[in-house]
């Protein structure tokens, strides 16, 4: 393996990811709970029904095993990858596709093979952003030795970094950039517009068995994981940014370990700069590779992050038809250049600070009252609301401009809708649920776990 040997070979590598704009393709990293149906306990990793018998009845759909040490830990086929996360929250690394409509059949297949899966071993999948009931304690760490590492470190650098990694789930998105220029567009654009998504598509307002006042739990535990890794990146709004400082900007935060032989080796806190020099106590005179150093980007987990792709990282799980509205959201703004540069003006007057401030406020934030928050300072709105109906308009403008039909016609606007009902509603699911369980459901849990499916 070729060592690494200075920064510029660090930056050559994300100038390496630039593709042409007819290259340029969508991905999705969906992340689910399961549990049994009888007790509503989550699932553990042996057993059967257990996550390691489930990963082993999927691969009859011709899924190929991934080993760690002998321990089955996830699935792998043509371009994609279904994976564990800490306590066995499974999560599909979908294969990249031209449009939304490969998306959606890919996530659909998804769905259905689970489903079965599902039927024939008595379990439950939840997609939603937090665990309803679950505590911390209930988690079973699943056999992956980076995860251990992790577990040991979190707790020095955050208070819910353990809740984060056991009792979240999120639907992430991965989108390609044509050179730096366009990487910067992009990088401002999700990293300024994500908090009005993550509002009107908030899904987990319970934790610990009650409602938690919040619409997004699970962002309220991301935002107390590390500061050092997590929430708003202010170098994005820099007019520095480039693949040169977002390099210097990830060399500054702690690494948590390489994988050698198969096995993480433990480097929580160590830095990056010093295994490039070879002064690691752990790995002495050893030099990283490049592998090593996109695992490390790996760990940048920011509401929007840079590897090889530009990864959108601030959403709860969702359902299928939800999760479809946010991927139709951001493939609008994003891939089509005239909503693109529509969207940058937008945020032309951004101020930081002040959209930070809103990312800390915006847990408690539901749709219900959208029209009355200020984002003076953000966006040149009147509230939340009237930002959030202009992108999305946007972003419907968008899709019809990139004329990608499936089989009957349709464009890739169809996917958008469900996030236009929310906004015409003004009804987040985080809201819909707690409407539920407040009034349907008298203050039980019960009926969530067979509503919240994905």
């Amino acid at each position: 393996m070729q060592a690494m040997i200075d920064t510029q070979r660090l930056c050559d590598d994300f100038a390496a990811q630039c593709k042409p704009k007819a290259q340029c393709l969508i991905g999705i990293e969906h992340e689910k709970f399961i549990f049994s149906r009888y007790d509503h306990s989550l699932l553990h990793y042996a057993g059967d029904p257990g996550i390691q018998a489930l990963l082993t009845r999927w691969q009859r759909f011709g899924w190929q095993p991934s080993f760690e040490q002998d321990n089955l830990i996830g699935l792998k086929r043509e371009g994609a990858a279904i994976t564990l996360e800490p306590a066995g929250q499974l999560e599909l690394s979908g294969s990249p596709w031209a449009d939304l409509h490969g998306v959606y059949q890919e996530m659909l297949e998804h769905r259905l093979q689970l489903s079965k899966l599902a039927d024939e071993m008595g379990l439950g999948v939840m997609a939603l952003g937090f665990a309803p009931q679950w505590k911390r304690k209930a988690a079973d760490w699943m056999p992956k030795s980076r995860f251990h590492i992790m577990r040991g470190y979190m707790p020095k650098v955050g208070v819910h970094g353990l809740d984060m990694m056991t009792r979240t789930c999120s639907f992430q998105l991965n989108f390609d950039f044509c050179s730096e220029q366009d990487m910067r567009d992009k990088y401002r654009v999700a990293m300024a517009l994500q908090p009005l998504v993550m509002v009107a598509l908030a899904n987990s307002p319970f934790a610990d068995g009650r409602d938690s006042q919040m619409t997004s739990y699970r962002n309220y535990v991301w935002l107390h994981t590390d500061s050092a890794r997590c929430g708003i990146l202010p170098l994005v709004f820099s007019p520095d940014l480039s693949f040169s400082t977002y390099v210097q900007r990830a060399l500054e935060v702690p690494m948590y370990s390489v994988k050698r032989n198969g096995v993480h080796v433990d480097l929580a806190g160590r830095f990056f700069t010093d295994l490039m020099q070879g002064a690691l106590p752990e790995l002495p005179g050893e030099k990283p590779t490049l592998k090593d150093w996109q695992d490390h980007l790996n760990t940048l987990m920011h509401d929007v992050r840079l590897k090889d792709h530009l990864e959108l990282r601030g959403n709860d799980s969702l359902t299928l038809e939800h999760s479809m509205a946010l991927a139709a959201f951001w493939t609008g703004i994003l891939y089509d250049d005239q909503a693109l540069s529509k969207a940058l003006s937008f945020i032309e007057g951004c101020d930081v600070a002040r959209l930070n401030q809103l990312r800390h406020y915006l847990p408690e934030v539901g749709m219900a009252e959208s029209a009355e928050v200020s984002v003076a300072g953000i966006y040149p709105a009147e509230s939340l609301l009237a930002a959030l109906n202009y992108v999305t308009a946007l972003a419907h403008e968008g899709l019809k401009r990139r004329q990608k039909v499936d089989v009957d016609g349709a464009d890739e606007a169809l996917y958008l809708q469900p996030l236009q009902d929310i906004i015409q509603a003004r009804l987040s699911p985080a809201e819909k649920w707690r409407k539920l369980f407040q009034r349907q459901w008298q203050g039980d849990l019960s009926p969530l776990y067979r509503h919240a499916t994905f």
